[in-house]
C-alpha cells in the first residue's frame, strides 16, 4: 500500500453502528501493524472521540474534524497516518457529503433492520454521487434469524460486501463503555475475530487483492 488511504463510513440512520464500526477498524487495523487515526466529523455528537478519550491506549486515536476545514485537515493526516476512518453524522448532512467525496473508499454498515436496508441504498447513491467506490458490511448480525437472513442475501445480491459479518454482540457495549477496542476488551471473543476479518479485508482491498 502505497500511500494513505481515507475510508469514510455512511448510513443514513442513526444507531446503525457507524461509530462501532469505526473505533473497530481502526483497533483493527493498529493491530494489523498500521497507523490509523479516527477523524470524527459529526460536531453535535463525537461519539468516536468521546468513544477513545476513555481509556490511556485509545485515547490519541480520534480527532474532531471541522467539516469546514475537512479537506485541509484530512491531508495533513493523510501524511502522517496509513490509514484515516471518518466517522460522519447521521442524515446524510454536509459532513456526510463531504467525507464521501474525500475518502478512497466508503464503507456502508447495515444491521438486519428495514429501516437500515433503506439508509444502505440511500448511502449507495450518496457514494455513487460522489463517484467513490463502496463496500457493504453486514452488522449486528444475529445467527438464524429471518432479518439477518433477509440482509445476508441483499448484500450478497448486491456483490459489494465483505465476507466478514460483525455479530450482535453485548461485547461491543461493554468495550464502548470501557473505552477499548473489542480486541483489546474481549480478545479472540467471535467480535474480535470477525473485526479483525474485516479490517483484513480492507487491507486487501487496497493491495488489489479485492476488486
Amino acid at each position: 500500500m502505497s500511500q494513505a488511504k481515507a475510508i469514510a463510513l455512511l448510513q443514513q440512520k442513526g444507531g446503525s453502528g457507524k461509530t462501532t464500526t469505526s473505533v473497530n477498524l481502526a483497533g483493527g487495523l493498529r493491530e494489523l501493524g498500521y497507523t490509523v487515526v479516527i477523524a470524527d466529523m459529526d460536531k453535535d455528537k463525537p461519539d468516536a472521540w468521546s468513544w477513545t478519550i476513555k481509556s490511556d491506549t485509545m485515547k490519541d486515536m480520534a480527532q474532531q474534524i471541522d467539516e469546514k476545514q475537512a479537506r485541509e485537515q484530512l491531508a495533513t493526516l493523510k501524511s502522517q497516518y496509513d490509514f484515516v476512518i471518518i466517522d460522519t453524522p447521521p442524515n446524510f448532512q454536509t459532513a456526510a457529503l463531504k467525507a464521501a467525496l474525500l475518502a478512497d473508499l466508503v464503507i456502508i454498515p447495515a444491521a438486519p433492520s428495514g429501516m437500515d436496508l433503506s439508509g444502505l441504498m440511500e448511502a449507495k447513491d450518496l457514494a455513487l454521487t460522489a463517484g467513490r467506490p463502496y463496500k457493504l458490511l453486514a452488522n449486528r448480525v444475529s445467527k438464524n434469524t429471518t432479518m439477518s437472513r433477509s440482509l445476508m442475501t441483499v448484500l450478497e445480491e448486491d456483490g459489494k460486501a465483505f465476507e466478514a459479518a460483525i455479530p450482535q454482540s453485548v461485547k461491543f457495549v461493554e468495550a464502548e463503555a470501557a473505552g477499548l477496542y473489542i480486541g483489546e476488551y474481549a480478545p479472540e471473543s467471535d467480535a474480535h475475530i470477525q473485526v479483525r476479518r474485516f479490517a483484513k479485508e480492507v487491507v486487501a482491498y487496497f493491495n488489489g487483492e479485492v476488486k
